[in-house]
């Protein structure tokens, strides 16, 4: 069965409770849960791929472009119910040797998994690994905005999905090879190099393209020129991009 790679916007919240997550940046405003580091746009993701919660990419795989619904979704299937095995009590001396000062509510990371820290009595700080939608249901009203209707297509989506945009992007496919010229700001991001590894493998996933080339283009600085040749050094050369 072939993928369809679509782009949804939808808002998620604790059924019956407050948002804990929208594409909309209006919506998170008002919900005050904006996050001026965060793109708010519809999301390019692949259907059957379990991009997005089980109940949700269920729905999605009997939605067509432009139809939008609102669902309720059990805990099964979105974050689990509690597991009392991912509650656990640690000594109040692995925070000391962090500097770090337990208080109830605190969000921390712990042996590299987010965490929530319940109660702090004496020299034991209780801590919950669960997620902190877990045990609810929740109900998001979802609308697939767009579908991919072609390689080319689908390749935008993924290359979006990896570099949170496709823009200044330019492709060009021949049989099995594709070359992919990455504007400067995409190109310049720290973690470029992940980002082009995440890309090539989900292109190797999901198209018979089996050769991947990456093309950037890096200019030479050009100084601004001074008012009347001012302050001007002789034999001064010019410096290049980073």
């Amino acid at each position: 069965m072939e993928h369809r790679f679509v782009k949804i916007s939808y808002t998620g919240r604790i059924k019956d409770g407050q948002v804990f997550d929208t594409t909309d940046a209006d919506t998170a405003k008002k919900e005050n849960i904006f996050d001026a580091k965060r793109i708010y746009q519809a999301v390019p993701m692949i259907i059957g791929e379990m991009q997005v919660l089980k109940g949700l990419d269920e729905a999605l795989a009997g939605m067509k472009a432009g139809e939008e619904k609102e669902l309720d979704i059990s805990a099964e299937n979105a974050y689990g119910q509690k597991d009392p095995n991912l509650v656990r009590l640690v000594p109040m001396k692995i925070f000391k040797e962090q500097k770090m000062t337990p208080i109830p509510g605190m969000v921390i990371e712990l042996d590299g998994r987010p965490a929530r820290i319940q109660t702090v009595s004496g020299g034991r700080v209780r801590v919950d690994f669960n997620s902190e939608l877990a045990g609810k249901t929740l109900t998001y009203k979802v609308k697939i905005e767009e579908e991919a209707k072609n390689q080319a297509e689908k390749i935008k989506y993924l290359i979006e999905r990896s570099f949170n945009t496709s823009e200044g992007f330019e492709e060009k496919i021949a049989g099995k090879n594709i070359e992919i010229h990455v504007p400067e700001k995409s190109y310049k991001d720290r973690n470029v190099f992940v980002r082009k590894a995440s890309l090539s493998a989900e292109i190797y996933k999901y198209s018979d393209i089996e050769n991947v080339t990456y093309v950037e283009s890096w200019k030479k600085k050009k100084k601004e020129d001074k008012k009347g040749g001012e302050n001007e050094k002789p034999g001064e050369e010019e410096d290049l991009e980073e």
